[in-house]
C-alpha cells in the first residue's frame, strides 16, 4: 500500500512490520503498531480519502448488477433507508457516500431551519440536515428481534448542492419501474406527500420514494424556525 507525504508509515519501517534499526521507542508501551495512535490516524485518514473518479458509480452498477442489455437498463435505481418508523428511497444517483454514524456538532445559538449541526466527512467539516425533521418521520423504531441496527450518515448532492442526513438504517440499492408506484400510506404525513413520487412494496417493505428536486427546494428555502432533530449521540 502506498503512503503520501502526509501519511507516515513508520509500522513498515521500524515497527512490527518492519526490518529497519533502531526499533520505534515506542514499541515497548504500545506492545503492537496496531495500539498506536499514529497508525489509527493513518488508517482514519486512508478511510476516508476522496473516492478515485469512477468509483462509486463502479459499485453501483456491480450492486445492481447491471448488464448492458435493454432489460437489465429498465427502471430507476433508488437507495432505501429508513427515518424513525418509515423507509424511504431517493436516486442512487444524488448519492455520493454512505458513511458510519458519527458525532454531529451542534452550532449554538443557531436557527437554521433544519439544519441539525456540522459533521467531519472526510477531513471536511460539513452542515447536516435532519431529513427525519423535515418529513415529520415518526420516532426511531426499535430493534427486531435483537437485531443490530446501524445507523449511517448519507452525503448527498440534490440540485448542485451537498447535503449529509443521518439515517436510522440503510437497507440498500433496488430498482422499480414508474407504473409499479402507488400513493404513499396514511402513515405518511400530509406535508411529505407533496416532496415523494409514490410508494412501492420492495423488499418486504413499504418503500416512499422521494422527489430529489421538491426535498433540496424545501431545505434551500429555509424554513427558519422549524424544529431540529433532537436525535444527536451516535449520528
Amino acid at each position: 500500500m502506498s503512503q503520501s507525504d502526509e501519511t507516515p508509515d513508520c509500522w513498515n519501517r521500524i515497527g512490527v512490520w518492519g526490518t529497519e534499526s533502531p526499533r520505534c521507542e515506542h514499541l515497548a508501551e504500545v506492545v503492537h503498531c496496531r495500539n498506536c495512535e499514529v497508525f489509527v490516524a493513518a488508517g482514519r485518514q486512508i478511510f476516508e480519502r476522496p473516492l478515485p473518479a469512477g468509483y462509486l458509480e463502479e459499485q453501483r452498477r456491480q450492486l445492481a448488477g447491471e448488464e448492458t442489455s435493454e432489460a437489465a437498463g429498465s427502471g430507476e435505481s433508488v437507495i432505501a433507508f429508513r427515518l424513525g418508523v418509515e423507509w424511504f428511497a431517493l436516486p442512487t444517483a444524488v448519492f455520493e457516500a454512505i458513511t458510519e454514524a458519527r458525532p454531529v456538532h451542534r452550532l449554538p445559538h443557531v436557527a437554521a431551519g433544519y439544519v441539525q449541526g456540522v459533521v467531519n466527512i472526510g477531513g471536511e467539516v460539513r452542515l447536516c440536515h435532519a431529513l427525519a425533521g423535515l418529513l415529520e418521520a415518526g420516532e426511531a423504531a426499535p430493534a427486531e428481534d435483537g437485531k443490530q441496527i446501524y445507523r449511517r450518515l448519507l452525503v448527498v448532492r440534490l440540485g448542485g448542492e451537498g447535503y449529509v442526513f443521518p439515517a436510522d438504517e440503510v437497507l440498500g440499492l433496488l430498482r422499480y419501474r414508474r407504473e409499479q408506484l402507488r400513493p404513499p400510506p396514511a402513515t405518511i404525513a400530509e406535508v411529505t406527500r407533496r416532496r415523494l413520487r409514490g410508494s412501492l412494496e420492495a423488499a418486504g417493505r413499504t418503500l416512499v420514494v422521494l422527489d430529489e428536486a421538491a426535498i433540496h427546494q424545501a431545505l434551500s428555502q429555509g424554513h427558519l424556525g422549524a424544529p431540529a432533530d433532537d436525535r444527536e449521540g451516535d449520528a
